[in-house]
């Protein structure tokens, strides 16, 4: 690695402050699950807590130093992440002695990312340690990874430049006939010019999404199976969802609902854009979003439950469509409408905190979700606004910044 300086890049590595920091908050947490290690082998969590994404397993001891043990790559390992105790592995069964070096209890409670790693390795792992119980330790990482720093908002303010850039990009090259797939293009193309990493990270298992969804009119309408209130009909049934292949009208919606990643950690935005006016019915949908926007900035302060703040909008929006006389379904087309109106992201588009049915833990300042009230229109258009919010003690404060007018060109 000495020819090859990763930090020389835009964003480079994460700080050693940062990464230790991040350990003392999951150790905190580890002692009061009541678990003596964790090992993390999870992609986004390794990154998370040793700065690489190398393949491997952290052993992380409730107290005292961890131990990453990788098997590829161990030199680019040890240049990227500030951990002092880096060691090469052959493989899973170098967990055992790494316990016991680690000075972790003769018969230890163990934690797991168990939403997350397949059967087969769980149960290597058991093997490995048998009578050893071993719990999953997925929720208090999430939890802990919910609240983030200045380091992580400023990587977040960068990515919320990618995603003005993709809305600039689209209504620069906007014309009538064009299709999906070639406006998306440009949009992509634009963020991934200025450093998006190119890949949007889930945790939910079979969750697929690449940048984004750009479609317009019926399109947006159309119903897909990501856990999303837009779908898409996609390029394939093999893809099912997103940009497809659609000349794009005169005076219908276009949607630009993109993410964007700088440095690991993405943020999300929505925006319509037009050639023309859209119909009125549609423009009044839209306003409708932007006031409950405003209403849920307001709301969702440190401390407020997101559940409530979910029922609270539901039942809102419920009563507008429906004295409006709006033709429209809120978070979805018909039987497709998702139970949330915003998700945490980070690191993953899936993080806590979730505005959503049942979430009852309060949330707290330093998290970050994305708000996306949404209006479907069956078999005509989608019209709505999302922005990604930082959670603090008066209100939400945006990251994204992209103009909020319905921009007719």
């Amino acid at each position: 690695m000495a020819d090859f300086d990763i930090s020389a890049g835009k964003w480079g590595k994460v700080p050693s402050a940062e990464i230790e920091d991040r350990i003392t908050r999951t150790q905190a947490a580890l002692v009061k699950a009541g678990v003596d290690a964790a090992i993390i082998i999870q992609k986004a969590d390794l990154f998370y807590l040793t700065g690489t994404i190398q393949q491997g397993q952290l052993v992380l001891p409730a107290e005292g130093e961890p131990l990453f043990l990788v098997t590829k790559d161990y030199e680019r390992a040890r240049y990227e992440s500030p951990l002092e105790n880096i060691q090469r592995s052959s493989g899973l069964r170098d967990v055992t002695s790494a316990l016991n070096d680690l000075g972790v209890p003769e018969k230890p409670t163990l934690g797991m990312e168990l939403d997350v790693v397949p059967v087969s390795v769980f149960r290597r792992y058991e093997a490995l340690v048998p009578g050893v119980p071993i719990k999953d330790c997925s929720p208090l990482l999430r939890d802990v990874r919910s609240v983030k720093s200045a380091y992580e908002i400023s990587l977040m303010d960068d990515a919320a430049e990618m995603v003005d850039l993709a809305v600039k990009a689209g209504t620069a090259v906007l014309k009538e006939g064009m299709t999906e797939v070639e406006l998306s293009a440009h949009c992509d193309f634009a963020m991934r010019r200025a450093g998006h990493q190119g890949l949007v990270r889930f945790r939910s298992f079979g969750q697929e999404w690449a940048y984004g969804h750009v479609f317009a009119g019926p399109s947006a309408a159309l119903p897909a199976s990501p856990s999303t209130p837009l779908g898409g009909p996609g390029v394939s049934p093999a893809v099912g969802n997103g940009a497809g292949w659609r000349p794009i009208q005169r005076g219908e919606p276009v949607i630009i609902d993109i993410a964007a990643c700088a440095g690991g950690y993405l943020v999300d935005q929505t925006r319509i854009i037009s050639l023309g006016p859209i119909a009125q019915d549609l423009v009044e949908g839209y306003e409708l979003c932007m006031q409950l926007q405003q209403t849920i900035s307001e709301r969702a302060k440190s401390g407020a439950v997101p559940d409530e703040i979910y029922q609270e909008a539901v039942d809102w929006m419920t009563a507008r469509v429906a004295e409006s006389g709006l033709g429209a379904y809120f978070m979805g087309a018909p039987d497709n409408q998702v139970a949330f109106i915003g998700h945490g992201l980070g690191i993953e588009l899936d993080e806590p905190p979730f505005i959503t049915w049942g979430a009852r833990q309060p949330l707290r300042e330093g998290q970050v979700f994305a708000c996306e009230p949404k209006l479907i229109f069956p078999d005509r258009a989608a019209v709505g606004i999302e922005n990604t919010w930082r959670v603090t003690d008066e209100g939400l404060v945006s990251i994204t910044f992209s103009s909020e007018e319905l921009l007719q060109i």
